[in-house]
């Protein structure tokens, strides 16, 4: 059975906890595990920055302490992989799917909180639709999409690569679509349309980075801020399109080999897609069947035992369902872009700026999102003069400094950083970032310290 000692020095190796509160804890607690991981819990992290705005964490979550106590019931024997995972603490365990796990986790340095995302499946196949889902992150900047951070091997308790990988990406607390129409059935137009212009924004993004995302559905639909209800503004909430397990170049034109695998949700995938021909009219074919089931409270179509075949017959030849006649609070503006958009045919659907354009007229000024200024870009008419261009925003990518800058900044981070925080070669983050990771090193100021001091003797 394990011991406390053994407790208190995997959780200072992982930066659970810090060996003074670790300390504190331990007295507090006297010998008891329950009364330990009480006062470890109600000791603020050391994670959490001094007078942040927000909430102040619990120093131990639940997620955490099950592990633990689970690992003192000896039910496994792999805490440590469980507690942290890289530079990445796993506060929450968010979801589990046949490929991996998905956590909410802070991320030490810098210190964020993001959404960690696992690949357990080690099949080359798996950990090359895993990179894939990656690189297509990597591209697209959008305030509609969820932000990527870092993709990388994890390492084991020595710093060494494993077989596992992990995608970081920015974490998007809401509530998705899927939940929220569980327990509120048929949205209010004006939030769905509001939220449509953020996702068709997001697919735009994506579009021109090169990929089609393939499962779009209200389950990888993030709404941001309060629910609809009462006193609640549109302008108030927004959306985020999640997950690119599914992601596809444009480039690769239909399936791979002589045998197609159907890749989607039955409910929201066009006529194309189960052929695996889709183009980026294909992901607004889905989004429309999202939205109309946001506006109805169903989806477009409904067969028994979500039979595949039946669905397949339905997208492509049933009639396409009208949302203000299954609901006469759509207007039928709204309804007929949502008929557009589920148009069996890929080339009548429109593009996303276009329907974005028909969303837009249709919302009052105060509800229609604004996107983030980096984001706003003008597009001259084709017969004038086109106005001095404004600088586009960079990509977000995983930038790699000049190999002198790289080599130097590699020598001090094996010098000062423990081994579970050096950035793994290949995937570093921008170089502001590791600098400002090594200035948070108490020796390292101290060797700057003696240099400066040296410095001012030989001049003066």
């Amino acid at each position: 059975m394990p011991t406390l000692q053994q407790l208190g020095n995997i959780l200072t190796a992982c930066k659970v906890a810090g060996a003074e509160r670790w300390a504190r804890a331990f007295k507090l607690g006297g010998g008891d595990l329950t009364k330990t991981l009480d006062a470890l819990a109600a000791f603020t992290p050391e994670w959490w920055p001094a007078g942040a705005p927000g909430e102040q964490p619990a120093g131990l979550t639940d997620y955490q302490r099950g592990v633990i106590e689970h690992w003192f019931d000896g039910g496994t024997d792999n805490v440590n992989r469980q507690l942290a995972l890289n530079s990445f603490l796993l506060l929450d365990k968010l979801g589990q799917g046949g490929q991996g796990a998905v956590f909410r986790a802070r991320q030490l340095n810098p210190g964020r909180f993001v959404a960690i995302k696992t690949l357990t499946q080690d099949t080359e196949s798996g950990r090359q639709r895993f990179e894939q889902e990656a690189k297509a992150m990597m591209k697209v900047r959008h305030h509609g999409v969820a932000r990527f951070y870092l993709y990388e091997r994890v390492r084991d308790a020595l710093g060494k690569p494993t077989d596992e990988y992990l995608i970081a990406m920015e974490y998007a607390a809401g509530t998705d679509l899927y939940l929220l129409l569980h327990h509120l059935g048929p949205l209010p137009w004006r939030f769905v349309a509001r939220w449509a212009v953020d996702l068709l924004g997001g697919l735009a993004a994506i579009h021109e980075n090169g990929f089609v995302h393939r499962d779009v559905k209200p389950a990888n639909v993030m709404v941001i801020g309060p629910a609809p209800g009462a006193g609640v503004r549109p302008s108030q909430s927004a959306a985020k399109l999640l997950d690119f397990g599914a992601v596809k170049p444009t480039a690769l034109e239909g399936g791979s080999g002589t045998r197609r695998v159907f890749v989607g949700t039955r409910e929201y995938a066009p006529p194309e897609q189960w052929a695996e021909q889709v183009v980026p009219a294909s992901d607004l074919y889905a989004l429309g069947a999202t939205l109309f089931e946001a506006l109805v409270g169903r989806p477009p179509y409904e067969v028994p035992d979500r039979d595949v075949m039946l669905f397949r017959k339905a997208h492509a030849r049933a009639p396409i369902p009208d949302a203000n006649a299954e609901n006469p609070e759509v207007p039928v503006a709204l309804a007929r872009v949502i008929t557009k958009m589920l148009a069996k045919k890929p080339d009548e659907r429109g593009t996303a700026p276009e329907l974005i354009a028909e969303l837009q007229a249709l919302l009052p000024q105060e509800d229609r999102p604004e996107p983030p200024a980096e984001e706003r870009r003008p597009r001259p008419a084709a017969a004038t003069r086109a106005p001095d261009p404004e600088p586009e925003p960079e990509p977000i990518t995983v930038p790699v400094p000049p190999d002198a800058a790289n080599g130097i900044l590699a020598f001090f981070e094996c010098i000062y950083l423990p081994p579970r925080l050096r950035p793994v070669p290949g995937h570093e983050p921008p170089a502001g970032e590791r600098v400002l990771a090594l200035l948070r090193r108490p020796l390292l100021l101290a060797t700057l310290a003696v240099l400066v001091g040296l410095c001012l003797l030989v001049i003066f």
